[in-house]
């Protein structure tokens, strides 16, 4: 299991209008044994970088240590990774045996090490049931498993997965979510998986690295990225929130329109952007501080809670309801007045961006 570090890394492609850059000085360290996901949305280089770790692109410049060795020039094979791709890449004409066993026997294991490797990798994602099956013969979470299974027959000490659950339907991603974590965690790999899926990302990982055009925006933990988000855009990409922006009028309050927010830090900025949590209002109680009042434009059941949609003047506000409150109380409904609050304490605050509407489009 390899420690990994990142330095300097960089990756430019050159295009008809110029430089491109896919990576842009991304500096990074990996424990071993860990869960990583590299999280954010489409073009935002996290799969460039997973294919510069692999060794499958050469980096423009900066380093890719393995044990704090280089790697420079290794391929994927001397590399020891395992890669699991979007779209499984199984052998049509091969049957679940050999599929595993085809990495080991292109490297010249010997035949009974070819056998154990093939049968200890079937028996870890639970397909030691199925080596004679043909992948036209399994269900999209088999075939994933199978992607999985010949990713760690030839001994990876490093397992990379690109997208590997965006092909498959809601279900079965769910499932093999717990499944890839449960035998990633249970052999002590160190994975780094690429995903766009927020939700995936928070239930998977150790440790999270969003990106952003090219950037790393915040690493930390599935926790730290979600109750301090270093940012407009992290708050936004990694679950819901509300964002207000407006000018500083002291230590600890700011207008945003016709309203005056008191928040818990002083403020350093003369223009601010604060965000708060959809959880993080109270209806229908009375407070002195940054107390509101709309109009409930929408509820939406999402199963063990409702989700409102509130319009206050320009702003309009997400926030949740427990599902024994919304119908103990049995009074909500669209177009219904309410008033909602929210503790100075249970804001976010940032330097206002220079474009707020470009910091939140996804």
């Amino acid at each position: 299991m390899p420690e990994i570090e990142i330095r300097n890394l960089k990756k430019i492609y050159k295009t008809v209008d110029g430089d491109v850059a896919a990576l842009d000085d991304i500096n990074l360290k990996i424990k071993e044994g860990d869960y990583n996901t590299i999280l954010g949305p489409s073009g935002c280089g996290k799969t460039t970088l997973l294919r510069c770790i692999a060794g499958l692109i050469d980096p423009s410049a900066g380093e890719i240590l393995f044990d704090r060795k280089n790697v420079e020039g290794l391929t994927v094979q001397d590399r020891h990774v395992g890669f699991v791709f979007q779209h499984f890449a199984i052998f049509p004409h091969l049957d679940v045996w050999h599929n595993v066993a085809y990495g080991p026997t292109i490297q010249g294991w010997k035949p009974e090490e070819i056998k154990e490797s093939a049968e200890n990798n079937l028996k870890r994602v639970g397909l030691d049931d199925r080596p004679h099956a043909m992948p036209d013969e399994l269900s999209g979470g088999m075939e994933q498993r199978l992607g999985l299974a010949r990713a760690l027959s030839t001994n990876s000490k490093l397992l990379l997965l690109d997208e590997p659950l965006s092909a498959l339907d809601a279900k079965i991603g769910e499932y093999l979510r717990y499944e890839l974590q449960r035998i990633v965690k249970k052999h002590g790999i160190t994975a780094i998986h690429v995903t766009h899926n927020q939700a995936e990302a928070m239930t998977i990982s150790d440790n999270i690295i969003l990106m952003k055009q090219g950037k790393i925006v915040q690493a930390g933990t599935p926790e730290e990225l979600y109750e301090k988000p270093n940012s407009v855009f992290a708050a936004n990409f990694i679950g819901k929130c509300n964002f207000f922006s407006g000018k500083k009028i002291g230590d600890h309050k700011m207008k945003c329109g016709d309203k005056i927010i008191t928040v818990g830090s002083k403020l350093e900025s003369p223009e601010v952007a604060i965000g708060v949590r959809p959880e993080k209002f109270h209806m229908e109680t009375r407070s002195d501080i940054n107390f509101f009042s709309g109009k409930l434009e929408s509820i939406n059941f999402m199963g063990h809670f409702y989700e409102y949609q509130i319009r206050s003047g320009e702003d309009l506000i997400w926030t949740y309801k427990q599902f024994k409150e919304h119908h103990i109380k049995e009074k909500f409904k669209v177009g219904d007045p309410v008033s909602f609050w929210f503790s100075p304490e249970d804001c976010f605050i940032w330097p206002k961006p220079k474009n707020m509407k470009k910091e939140l489009s996804l």
